[in-house]
């Protein structure tokens, strides 16, 4: 499990770069790992932004990242996404912390909570949903933008290629295209079937044009029918 870094730390960083008119995603490094992580950036409909899964950025990111706005919320998705999390908490002293009730006892280990999900505003543009069947641990953010709608996962969705990836990644059962991992799936879920029924549900979203996985590829063609297709192989 990740522990949280005390000083600002950066590795190896894509672009932030937009995916809708208020949805941003920039990929950076793992230490140590093949793995490789996201964030998130999201504008609410009231103009403030959610930081979903904070990743430390260089200095000519962090200066894109404050253009687009005030950081209102910082959103830390899981026990084992931490790595960030007090650092932000510090750049950004005014923003609420939030995580998934579920994994807040290990998330307060190294940062302190503001409250779960269900403090998030209503928002026309953005929502937080913990996720049925894996004991409140994790959910989504999904981030609505016009006609357009983007789902945002975690450890639960995971899209990362055979070609390139590491031995233990391969291993492990990690790649291969869009899943619920094996390692996901020991570990995470705790109910199939109604984790299924949500992923099912979350494939009826209005407008869904893309699925932001917590790791891998994005998948920004026939989401809807991906995100079928990831629930019935659970």
């Amino acid at each position: 499990m990740a522990k949280a870094n005390q000083s600002w730390i950066v590795h190896t960083h894509g672009e932030l770069r937009p995916l809708q008119d208020n949805l941003y995603h920039v990929e950076g490094a793992l230490p140590g790992m093949k793995l490789r992580r996201c964030m998130c950036v999201a504008r609410l409909a009231s103009g403030g932004l959610v930081i979903h899964n904070a990743v430390a950025l260089n200095d000519e990111g962090m200066a894109k990242l404050d253009a687009l706005g005030e950081v209102e919320y910082i959103v830390v998705p899981n026990g084992f996404h931490r790595l960030d999390s007090l650092n932000f908490r510090k750049r950004y002293p005014t923003a609420k912390l939030l995580c998934p009730d579920g994994s807040r006892k290990k998330i307060e280990e190294v940062v302190k909570v503001d409250g779960g999900y269900q403090d998030f505003p209503e928002d026309a543009a953005v929502r937080l949903e913990v996720l049925d069947g894996v004991n409140g641990t994790e959910g989504v953010m999904i981030v609505c933008s016009g006609a357009e709608a983007s789902i945002v996962f975690n450890d639960t969705l995971f899209n990362i290629p055979k070609k390139g990836a590491g031995l233990v990644l391969r291993l492990l059962g990690s790649t291969g295209g869009p899943s619920v991992t094996r390692i996901a799936r020991l570990f995470l879920v705790k109910d199939k079937a109604a984790l299924r029924a949500h992923l099912q549900r979350l494939a009826e979203t209005p407008g869904l044009c893309r699925l932001v996985p917590g790791h891998g590829e994005l998948i920004d063609s026939e989401a809807a029918a991906t995100l079928r297709g990831v629930a019935e192989a659970l």
